[in-house]
């Protein structure tokens, strides 16, 4: 039997979700033998120790370099190959193709979010994914609440499109070692709770400063340690941080770090007002520290009854939400179990089986 010969564009030299799950996508997809795989990608090095696959390295400079990148190299890269189905990880698909293909589309927090993207940024993503959307056979997404904002703002897409969610990776374990390096590395010298993500206007880190703030009024001990690169608009926060003399901010930190910074932390809230997925979210789950999430987009669905939900997204709200969390350990055990086994219901080997099935339906 002739295996389908697909090909996979995975833009993987950046940080941030599509690249981890282009990454994890493949490996779990090169466990199965119903296809061949080719992966184009702009980093060969994040799949060392994939088996059966092949790696076609295709490099990208980043920025602006991704237009000639998407739509001039890779589509000549993919005639060369002759893949009979072609599935770009990352909200784009060349012009040009006579193929059957694949988009995923993580979020649409261009349109739903739009003062968090510069100009540039906005039209490029907007307009790519628009076409993307219009051309694709099939188009995948990582929630319920995604495919219901692609349905609502491309209009006829609705039929074609489907949700695989994300897997969420095991949580590795921590030595008491291990734990006490990071707190001295980072100087975390009282009970804290943890933000990981890009500092950003969507974010609300200011809210969530101001409520830990708030909260440290009321006798509580605990401070704000936020970890992540410093993105658009992010001015409100980084005010909010200098603000406060027991915010810090660590800004990128190396990913062997961010266990034992997840697992020590009395909370992890994110007070985001958009998520396609929340990969960040669904760490803090497996790690079992307790989590609070804006009621908002894909959160309440990847969580179910794993967080304490923020009503009100603002700084009272935030507080009235985590409150209760940091007071009560009973709560905090129970949120502990929950996320761990809400995390464990996640897997590659699902995502990859499903999205198996949309390539079966591609290929019609």
């Amino acid at each position: 039997m002739v295996r389908p010969h697909v090909g996979i564009g995975v833009l993987a030299g950046s940080t941030g979700g599509p690249a981890t799950y282009g990454t994890r996508l493949v490996a779990a997809l090169a466990e199965s033998d119903e296809i061949q795989i080719t992966v184009v990608t702009d980093h060969a090095e994040a799949f060392t120790g994939v088996q059966g696959v092949e790696i076609l390295d295709l490099p990208m400079r980043g920025g602006v370099d991704r237009l000639r990148w998407q739509y001039l190299s890779l589509p000549r890269a993919l005639r060369r190959l002759g893949c009979g189905l072609y599935h770009d990880t990352k909200n784009a698909l060349p012009t040009g193709l006579s193929l059957p293909t694949v988009v995923t589309v993580h979020d649409l927090a261009y349109y739903r979010c739009p003062e968090s993207f510069g100009l540039l940024s906005r039209a490029f993503l907007r307009g790519a994914t628009r076409r993307a959307v219009a051309r694709a056979t099939r188009v995948v997404v990582p929630s319920r609440a995604t495919a219901v904002d692609v349905g609502e703002i491309f209009s006829g897409s609705a039929d074609k499109t489907r949700v695989v969610h994300h897997g969420i990776d095991p949580f590795p374990s921590q030595t008491s070692d291990s734990l006490a390096v990071v707190r001295e590395k980072y100087h975390l010298d009282g009970p804290y709770v943890l933000h990981v993500g890009t500092v950003q206007a969507r974010k609300n880190v200011d809210l969530l400063v101001q409520g830990v703030r708030r909260l440290r009024a009321e006798g509580l001990p605990h401070r704000c340690v936020l970890v992540g690169r410093q993105g658009w608009l992010a001015a409100p926060a980084l005010r909010e941080i200098r603000a406060d003399d027991t915010a810090i901010w660590l800004g990128e930190v190396p990913s062997s770090d961010l266990p034992a910074l997840y697992s020590q932390a009395a909370a992890f809230v994110s007070p985001s007002a958009y998520e396609g997925f929340g990969f960040t979210v669904a760490d803090a789950l497996a790690a079992g520290t307790p989590t609070v999430i804006s009621a908002i987009s894909s959160l309440p669905e990847i969580c179910g009854s794993a967080a304490v939900q923020i009503e009100d997204l603002s700084e009272s709200g935030i507080a009235k939400a985590l409150g209760p969390v940091l007071r009560d350990a009973t709560l905090r055990s129970d949120l502990a179990q929950r996320g761990r086994a809400r995390a464990a219901e996640f897997t590659w080997e699902r995502a990859g089986r499903q999205t198996l099935a949309v390539y079966r339906e591609a290929l019609g």
